[in-house]
């Protein structure tokens, strides 16, 4: 057992092979990084160098709850500095991260769960304190229920919170936007120009990749606001860029809809842990054929959409 290199708690080590390894932590949950990577975590007090000390702690806070959210990702040198620039999530955000993990270990209304330290990355936070100020809010705002008064080790959702969790589905069900996530190649544009763009329109939704309106924003802010705003995420891992696996994931972390795509030839090189989701498969000489699977999957899982216009 050694300290995580993101929260520093004791978790177990799996060396698989000669460029990564697997941390099975038990706040920051599983995930793999290179040894590139680790090295350069390890190498530093203040792993991002960053001249604030509590800034630099908060950084950590939400690599932790993001990797908790996105079990089994994998922190390489393409990824990490966007791991490492992630935005904090409001009080009431992580409020309602915490509610919505409350939800998915409970099994029937009104079963109590029992606090663990895993809770502290579900809910994006520094340290149990931290944790424990999001507890109670939850509690004051009748979302949860303690246990006993005072006694933040053990809750259950109150009425108020299981409305709160039906408030959180609906968000972004009125959006008739779906948000491309892919490679900005030039070998692929005629894929989305002439098959997801238009399967998506074919749906009933407005295709939108942030790369193709001028914005002055920086881009990952721009990702992030478009995400939020989408209905769905459309996610070609043709060519496995590391953005399009972290756009999905921020998806999945918002409760945003993701449908998976890859082509044909490529789709061994998915990351394994990716592999349980139904991912289209295409093929260059059967793009007619993918573009009517992207729209019937589309309308078979959140229903068809009104939107009609033009690009």
């Amino acid at each position: 057992m050694d300290p995580c290199p993101f929260c520093e708690e004791l978790a177990k080590y799996d060396f698989t092979d000669a460029d990564s390894l697997i941390i099975y932590c038990p706040i920051c949950g599983t995930y793999e990084i290179t040894r590139t990577v680790l090295a350069v975590v390890q190498s530093r007090p203040c792993f991002l160098m960053d001249r604030d000390i509590s800034s630099d702690i908060r950084k950590k806070a939400n690599i932790s709850g993001w990797l908790r959210e996105n079990s089994w990702y994998r922190v390489t040198s393409d990824n990490y500095e966007k791991l490492s620039s992630l935005k904090t999530p409001s009080f009431h955000d992580r409020a309602d991260k915490l509610l919505m993990m409350l939800q998915k270990s409970t099994t029937f209304a009104g079963e109590k769960i029992k606090r663990d330290t895993s809770w502290i990355s579900s809910a994006w936070c520094i340290n149990e304190n931290e944790l424990s100020e999001i507890i109670s809010y939850l509690s004051s705002s009748a979302m949860i229920s303690l246990s006993n008064l005072g006694d933040l080790s053990e809750c259950k959702i109150a009425p108020t919170g299981w409305a709160r969790l039906d408030q959180l589905r609906k968000i972004n069900t009125e959006s008739l936007q779906g948000f491309v996530a892919m490679w900005f190649d030039d070998a692929l544009k005629k894929i989305y120009d002439d098959v997801i763009a238009t399967a998506v329109m074919e749906a009933g939704y407005k295709p939108h990749r942030v790369d193709q309106r001028e914005h002055n924003c920086k881009i990952d802010d721009e990702i992030i606001a478009e995400i939020r705003r989408s209905r769905f995420v459309l996610a070609d891992f043709t060519g496995h860029r590391g953005g399009v696996y972290y756009e999905a994931g921020f998806a999945m972390g918002l409760g945003v809809e993701v449908f998976w795509t890859c082509r044909k030839d490529d789709i061994d090189n998915l990351h394994f842990d990716i592999r349980q989701y139904n991912c289209i498969e295409w093929e260059p000489d059967k793009l007619d054929a993918f573009k009517k699977r992207i729209t019937l999957r589309i309308e078979s899982v959140i229903g068809r959409g009104t939107y009609n216009g033009r690009l």
